[in-house]
């Protein structure tokens, strides 16, 4: 029987010469409610690889979209890095055969939970970086997306609330005017909910939540669009 590890590094493209790094980028947090010896688990990967990932789709559409304006740039790689897009290219690439779960997310239900996907892709691009350096793992994400202007057709044609509201904030009020903000964090393991807040020049726009940092933003978006420009920011 082929090892899902062995086959997850074949279709990424690499091979990992610290082995632990990739082991912790696909160990859930309920994982070591049952194995507490087995390791730590994905969460701070995720958080560096959210960072990088965000490093090289940014580049990579400065470069590639030499003559548009901030917000135009700031809403594709919105479509690249939401949630929805993340959790496909998990499922590309096989992390749900090779997560690390425990308890009752020990399920194919919780293998293909888009949270679970969501976070355990960008702690496998946080675990590539660490072990090969910017430029191997910049040439790996980009051949994981194949041609972003394939990849952007696609994501616009689905639901990108995040990337509607910059655009219509940008012109008036520049691209950092919008600060998501998540403030509560709860929930079991396999369960969890996160609350965010959306503010516009420190104005209140709109609150959301959700199984995943990505999805509580994307909500708070979708709850700012149905008043703005109304409420006379």
């Amino acid at each position: 029987m082929n090892d899902p590890l062995v086959s997850l590094q074949a279709r990424l493209g690499y091979v990992f010469t610290r082995p632990a790094l990739l082991l912790e980028a696909v160990t859930h947090p309920s994982y070591l409610n049952e194995h507490p010896g087995a390791g730590p688990h994905n969460q701070r990967l995720e958080f560096l690889g959210d960072a990088v990932l965000g490093h090289v789709l940014t580049t990579e559409l400065f470069l590639l979209f030499s003559v548009e304006p901030e917000g135009a740039l700031s809403r594709r790689r919105s479509v690249l890095n939401n949630g929805r897009t993340l959790a496909a290219l998990a499922l590309d690439l096989g992390l749900d055969a090779t997560l690390r779960l425990g308890g009752s997310e020990n399920t194919p239900e919780g293998r293909t939970r888009p949270s679970n996907l969501e976070d355990a892709f960008e702690a496998l691009i946080g675990a590539l970086y660490l072990d090969a350096g910017l430029e191997t793992t910049r040439a790996r994400v980009l051949a994981i997306y194949g041609p972003v202007h394939e990849r952007l057709a696609a994501g616009l044609e689905g639901d990108n609330p995040k990337g509607r509201l910059q655009e219509l904030v940008q012109p008036l009020h520049g691209n950092s005017a919008l600060r998501y903000e998540t403030v509560q964090c709860g929930g079991a393991d396999h369960a969890k909910e996160y609350a965010c807040t959306l503010t516009l020049a420190d104005r209140p726009l709109g609150s959301g939540r959700g199984p995943s940092k990505k999805t509580a933003e994307e909500a708070a978006a979708r709850e700012a669009l149905k008043t703005y420009p109304a409420g006379g920011i």
